[in-house]
């Protein structure tokens, strides 16, 4: 059993690493394409980061460069994805995993756009709202592993809803880096094999961010460790739906002009506590 969760782990890891270029294409690129724009195909994204691969297996990263690209690693490892089965998955705690994309993000320049820490503070607030809600209405869960599994067996429709507005309030807070993001943090960096180690970097970090948020979003589509191999395979079209619907409601929010709404967020913020009390009276 061990061995299967040890596999699982590595092909999650794996997959997600290829995914990672494929969003951070969408998130860029996709806006301009819905705007009637041309832009470049997805496959020089994915070479982008092959060549990326390549280069760090002759030469490993050192510094904040590092710390990033083990951060986003880190976080494609341990949150559940296809299935609860992986190795790793008890260790996703939501508060931890965010803390650690956050300070990946960090990492990923020289040094922070202006403003930009202090966007960290909403989005630090409201992991600790979704860590709260989860505490009280399912303590004892094993991480976000824990909770899906639990969740299959025990539905609570009040702490689903909830979650689900924190992960909006979250995606509104603080949305995945975009590409002029990732130039501004580069500003001081010249040299352009460091400047494309960032933005690979940045793409396994936006993936494990909107990972996270699709997690919190929809627990019961992580399939079951006890599934068999019909589980996996749900669970497997499941993650690709989830993050594709993910995707479509960050760059929705991007073409709307209200990533970073403090409105917004406090309005979604609100409507995790109202869903989570109504759940918490009701039964």
């Amino acid at each position: 059993m061990i061995l299967l969760a040890m596999l699982e782990a590595l092909f999650q890891l794996g997959l997600l690493l290829v995914l990672a270029p494929v969003i951070g294409w969408c998130l860029d690129d996709l806006p301009f394409l819905l705007a009637g724009r041309s832009v470049g195909p997805v496959r020089f994204r994915l070479l982008q980061a092959g060549r990326f691969w390549k280069t760090l297996f002759r030469a490993p990263l050192g510094g904040r460069t590092a710390l990033a690209l083990m951060a986003g690693i880190l976080t494609l490892l341990c949150l559940p994805a296809v299935t609860t089965g992986s190795v790793f998955s008890s260790l996703a705690d939501p508060l931890v995993i965010g803390l650690v994309v956050l300070l990946g993000r960090g990492f990923v320049g020289q040094s922070l756009l202006p403003g930009e820490a202090g966007r960290f503070i909403p989005a630090v607030l409201l992991l600790c709202l979704t860590e709260a809600l989860i505490a009280l209405a399912a303590p004892g869960t094993d991480g976000l592993g824990g909770l899906c599994a639990m969740l299959h067996i025990e539905p609570e429709p009040g702490l689903e809803g909830a979650l689900a507005a924190c992960a909006l309030a979250l995606g509104i807070a603080c949305p995945p880096l975009r590409a002029q993001d990732v130039t501004g943090m580069l500003s001081g960096i010249r040299d352009r094999q460091e400047r494309e180690a960032a933005r690979s970097i940045a793409d396994v970090l936006n993936c494990g961010w909107l990972l996270l948020l699709s997690d919190l979003a929809l627990p019961v589509s992580v399939g079951l460790a006890q599934g068999g191999v019909q589980g996996w395979w749900l669970g497997l079209l499941a993650l690709v739906g989830r993050l594709a619907l993910t995707v479509a409601v960050a760059v929705g929010l991007r073409l709307m002009a209200q990533e970073r709404s403090a409105r917004l967020t406090a309005l979604f913020a609100g409507v995790a506590l109202l869903l989570a009390l109504a759940g918490r009276f009701g039964t």
